[in-house]
């Protein structure tokens, strides 16, 4: 397997520049996944990682070699398309073994190489069939497997999931995630979905306008988004938004008011804002609750969406923004009813007027004298200690 680092990567097309200077690090073994919106420049990167984009500057390495003059074939690198693009009139071993043919290895050696890797993807019972006997999932199956025979450093997938309906992407995000780990490879995977992301990655790399926004792991992107950019497209339904204006700013954080006249008291790291200022509240989902107790705004109830397991209520607060609230999935909540919601300060999020997020504050744990004699005690054995217990109570020891 191998590394991939790119060192301030640059794609122009005549005038217009696609990609503006990305610098990132992929570690062996690591499935990494390229997410953002349309015309970001994701697919771009990745073809330029594999030979089908010329870089207009910067540097490429695999394995610490530079690759930007060495062709596509050279790289050691295998691409899985979005587009299945099997040959119609192979079987699926030949379509698999196609590559090795071109590279001159003997039928016998080629052959061999596609049982294995069919074996691999539960593909053995369809190595003779054609692809228009193939279901959608296992077209898919056969161009990984396509990639997998020339045992490359590198696998590179192009948004290989989209042609696919929900159930099939699910399954699919399943067999990804199996594969990585029994070959232990390095994968670069490309999506515009965020839950795809979520699932499969090791690391998330997120682009926006051909910069990269933020790189960590889905959950350190998910509770500690670098902007509201990422706040926004990171996590399913979104976050919700709304602009606030900062009241007071203590140690313990910093208050704001919320449409509606309520305060709430963010744990955001001090002096970051000031009194005044304007501000852009976040706040999850699934970390709004509906209480009557305790409300901290009020709204109207839009829509109502039952999935079963949990419904999502789209309700309008006092501002005209729009809230997700994701309530039980035995929710009584119908549409144009007046909802209580309650905001948790300690689960929200606060951005400055530039979009960009204040640090939570650190939080300070009680620090517990060291006493060795209770360390010792806690370190008697379980039978001494629970023959104390018994004596001290006068409590008769019952059988085992």
């Amino acid at each position: 397997m191998a590394t991939v680092t790119l060192r301030d990567i640059h794609k122009t097309y005549t005038d217009t520049e696609v990609i503006k200077g990305v610098d990132l690090d992929i570690d062996d073994q690591e499935f990494v996944v390229f997410v953002g919106p349309s015309g970001c420049g994701k697919s771009t990167l990745l073809r330029m990682i594999a030979g089908l984009e010329d870089i207009t500057s910067g540097e490429l390495l695999v394995d610490g070699d530079r690759m930007n003059e060495v062709p596509p074939d050279k790289r050691g690198l295998a691409m899985v398309f979005q587009t299945y693009a099997l040959y119609p009139h192979m079987t699926v071993a030949e379509n698999m073994a196609f590559s090795l043919r071109l590279a001159g290895v003997s039928k016998e050696k080629r052959m061999e190489r596609a049982r294995d890797v069919a074996q691999i993807l539960q593909l053995e019972p369809l190595l003779d069939r054609k692809p228009k006997a193939l279901s959608g999932g296992q077209r898919q199956r056969v161009a990984i497997g396509r990639a997998l025979v020339r045992n490359p450093r590198v696998f590179l997938f192009d948004e290989p999931l989209s042609n696919l309906d929900a159930a099939l992407r699910v399954q699919m995000r399943i067999e990804l995630s199996g594969l990585h780990d029994s070959l232990q490879s390095t994968m670069i995977y490309v999506t515009h979905d965020q839950v795809e992301a979520m699932t499969l990655a090791d690391k998330i790399v997120v682009l926006q306008g051909g910069i990269v926004e933020q790189v960590g792991s889905p959950l350190e992107l998910y509770h500690h988004p670098r902007n509201l950019f990422v706040a926004g497209f990171i996590g399913s339904p979104k976050m919700n938004f709304m602009s606030v204006q900062t009241v007071g700013v203590q140690d313990s954080g910093t208050t704001v008011r919320v449409p509606g006249d309520a305060t709430i008291t963010v744990p955001v790291q001090p002096r970051s804002l000031s009194a005044g200022d304007r501000a852009t509240l976040g706040v999850r989902p699934e970390h709004l609750r509906i209480d009557n107790t305790n409300p901290t705004l009020m709204g109207e109830v839009l829509v109502v969406e039952r999935l079963g397991g949990e419904t999502y209520l789209y309700v309008k607060i006092a501002g005209g923004d729009t809230f997700i609230v994701q309530t039980d999935g035995d929710s009584r909540a119908k549409v144009r009813d007046r909802v209580p919601i309650h905001i948790d300060g300690d689960l929200c999020h606060l951005f400055n007027i530039d979009g960009m997020a204040i640090p939570k504050a650190e939080r300070h744990h009680l620090t517990v004298p060291h006493h060795p004699e209770l360390l010792e005690q806690t370190e008697a054995p379980l039978e001494q200690t629970y023959e104390q217990q018994t004596q001290s109570n006068q409590v008769p020891r019952q059988a085992d």
